[in-house]
């Protein structure tokens, strides 16, 4: 499974790109998409939106992890990132993808193991859970691959749940099939005793008519 992660900003998007086989995870890519200040809102959004979907078209993922905005004292940034968050997720639902949303507390918790990780930890986390032979770089880049990996930590937990799940419904399966092969060989046990025993009970009235026959003759 392919999963891309965004950190949004109107600033810095940073995006991430991992893939998944079993229990390893790996990175494939990962960049930041930088926009000026100078530069106007429309503009700003156009370049997240067409450079995010460039790197869907690249890496072809199916899966997208996105951060949740927290809106705290600082509506105005918030604001910003929300924009900024929108453009991405425009990319995302023209290229089809699934989408996942995750606060800040639930990817270091998946990630790091705490939700009040501070980023140097996130930092280190990522480059070991995901092999690295170096620190990724921005910051902004390493909290959307944090993303990606929090994202496939929840899919392969729901997939181990769905797989003990389908191992309980074909166990329960097939004790409901060994139940009901019990009770057919009691049905036809029952029917064959009671086949016997009428053809005995059949066989004694005859026997009865004919010694009565003979005493009247």
């Amino acid at each position: 499974m392919i999963i891309m992660g965004i950190d949004p900003g109107l600033a810095n998007t940073g995006w991430g790109i991992v893939e998944t086989r079993g229990a390893q995870c790996r990175a494939r890519a990962y960049g930041c998409v930088t926009t000026k200040s100078s530069m106007p809102l429309v503009d700003r959004l156009g370049s997240i939106f067409s450079q995010i979907s460039e790197a869907v078209e690249r890496y072809g993922p199916t899966q997208l992890a996105i951060e949740k905005i927290f809106f705290g004292e600082n509506v105005r940034s918030a604001m910003a990132t929300a924009q900024a968050r929108g453009a991405a997720l425009a990319a995302a639902a023209q290229a089809g993808l699934v989408v996942g949303e995750y606060t800040p507390m639930q990817i270091k918790q998946a990630v790091v193991g705490t939700g009040a990780a501070d980023k140097r930890q996130v930092i280190y986390m990522v480059r070991n859970v995901l092999a690295l032979d170096h620190d990724p770089r921005p910051d902004h880049c390493a909290d959307a691959l944090a993303a990606a990996v929090c994202h496939a930590n929840l899919m392969r937990t729901q997939a181990i749940a769905r797989d003990h799940a389908a191992v309980q419904m074909l166990e329960q399966e097939q004790a409901q099939a060994r139940h009901d092969r019990a009770m057919a060989r009691q049905i036809t046990a029952a029917a064959t005793a009671s086949h016997r025993a009428r053809g005995e009970r059949d066989r004694n009235v005859a026997s009865h008519v004919r010694q009565s026959r003979r005493s009247t003759s």
